[in-house]
């Protein structure tokens, strides 16, 4: 059956609504928030749009820079705000449900917009494209490449061609996105194709698309190894050996954890399609049966979903780092088995279908509009608001986070660069590249900073500023943020009277 190559009004319309509802009420939330909008000012500030940094200084290379270049020219288009910080993620979930019903016009060309709805109204993907982070961009890059060679996959001659190239430009905006992860459909499709398709493989690893790939991903890594080549170390060892076979990172990494994390994520997810799946399959025990029979008949486009949702969780269940976003492109993958599944269901009528879709809508609205303004500890504006009646009297050349993470997200408010500084060996950066200074040099170097701890950390503090030179911390108030007290301390001379009490 024809499909209509255009998604119908109302689809578009409700994937801007679900995007943009309240997408700039809620504040920049730390940690993960603040780094991004952070490092994305940076590099506005400074011009600098090949090396990110969260500092303002030091290297900052735990992602490729797709999401900086994103955030940062949102800024610049857009201003310094919450709503721009967020435009990446919101373009992206509407960019994806566009390309998902692409693949619904080859996967379900009789409601081509059904994988379409049941994706854009689920938890996980919104959930996703609500916070300032990698996944969304990674979702809809990775979503246009499995479109690309799903067309290229349904062609033959020289159209065929366009779309393997369109593929290969796709996996490489994903790889600059967020790395070697973003390529995990890629190998569900090589491992489907080997399986079921095995003179179709060749056709899709063409010379010129691998080298277009090479240039699109690889550059950029290239010129950072090339400042420094013993970043290359950095990016094998750290960045992918330690998150796949240690808990270096410390993200979940123990075996059960893997339940813990990514189970929830996708049942709550994928509500409310998937129990009104599983009740129009018949109970799981027939739906189980329908999917055999599938797979038992080689039904290549049930093959190719299974493979795409399977393989990547598979390879996110033994990796040693596992955080609930990362199961979010599997969202595509994951609808159009639902939809497919829901297609033929008579009881889901047309009436009936509306009713659970504006329903489900204005939940999820809601949903985004209670997170907008539910009190939260690491909510960054709270603690700016805080911290700018403290500081207020004083000078100030950075706001310093010692012996713990900073909350960059205060720079989007305060417009102060934060850094993290060290006090004896405790290890402090996020990533190897971020180098750490020594507190007495950082005293040394800047007389006007503002200097932040935990409270348990105070006394710490005060001996270690003493033994630097001769000079002495004063505090000058505190302010709570991400469950803890947080000091902010100034540092005198020596001969100033110590004021080591709160107010």
């Amino acid at each position: 059956m024809h499909a209509s190559a255009r998604p119908p009004w109302w689809l578009v319309v409700l994937l801007l609504l679900i995007a943009f509802a309240f997408q700039g009420s809620r504040a920049i939330w730390e940690p993960d928030e603040g780094r991004y909008t952070g490092a994305s000012l940076n590099m506005l500030a400074s011009g600098d749009w090949l090396l990110p940094t969260v500092d303002g200084e030091h290297p900052h290379l735990t992602k490729p820079p797709m999401i900086y270049w994103a955030v940062a020219s949102s800024f610049r288009l857009f201003g310094i705000n919450e709503w721009a910080a967020r435009l990446p993620g919101a373009l992206a979930f509407v960019g994806t449900g566009l390309l998902v019903f692409g693949l619904g016009r080859r996967l379900l060309p009789a409601k081509p917009w059904l994988p379409a709805l049941v994706w854009a109204l689920s938890f996980g993907p919104i959930s996703g494209a609500s916070v300032v982070s990698t996944d969304s961009l990674l979702m809809f890059f990775e979503t246009a490449a499995m479109l690309a060679f799903v067309e290229a996959w349904s062609r033959d001659g020289a159209s065929r061609s366009r779309w393997v190239l369109a593929m290969w430009l796709a996996w490489g905006l994903a790889f600059m996105t967020k790395g070697p992860p973003a390529l995990l459909p890629l190998l569900a499709m090589v491992v489907m194709l080997i399986a079921h398709d095995r003179r179709a493989l060749r056709g899709f690893f063409p010379v010129a698309g691998l080298v277009l790939f090479a240039v699109v991903a690889l550059t950029w890594f290239a010129l950072v190894v090339r400042q420094d080549p013993d970043r290359l170390g950095y990016f094998l060892g750290y960045e992918v050996y330690d998150r796949i076979f240690t808990g270096t990172h410390q993200r979940n990494s123990r075996w059960y954890q893997a339940f813990e994390i990514y189970l929830p994520m996708l049942i709550f997810g994928a509500l409310p399609w998937w129990p009104l799946a599983l009740i129009g399959a018949g109970g799981p025990r027939a739906a189980i049966g329908k999917l055999r029979m599938r797979v038992a008949t080689r039904d290549r486009e049930w093959l190719l979903l299974l493979y795409w949702f399977c393989v990547p969780l598979l390879v996110f269940f033994l990796a040693k780092s596992r955080l609930h976003l990362y199961v979010l492109p599997l969202f595509v993958p994951l609808s159009l088995m639902l939809a497919r599944a829901l297609t033929h269901w008579q009881w889901l009528d047309r009436r009936r279908l509306v009713v659970t879709a504006v329903a489900t809508a204005v939940a999820l609205i809601g949903l985004k509009g209670v997170a907008a303004y539910w009190p939260a500890d690491r909510d960054a504006r709270v603690m700016a608001s805080a911290i700018r009646e403290i500081i207020e009297p004083h000078d100030i050349d950075e706001i310093v986070f010692v012996d713990m993470r900073g909350f960059h997200g205060l720079q989007l408010y305060l417009g102060v660069h934060i850094e993290s500084v060290r006090t004896g060996n405790r290890p402090m950066a996020p990533s190897r590249f971020v180098a750490e200074e020594d507190l007495c040099e950082e005293i040394a170097e800047h007389k006007h900073n503002i200097y932040a701890l935990k409270e348990s950390r105070v006394p710490e503090f005060v001996a270690s500023v003493t033994d630097c030179e001769a000079a002495r911390a004063h505090r000058i108030g505190d302010f709570h943020g991400d469950g803890n007290r947080i000091a902010l301390f100034v540092i005198k001379p020596v001969d100033a009277p110590p004021t080591l009490e709160g107010p």
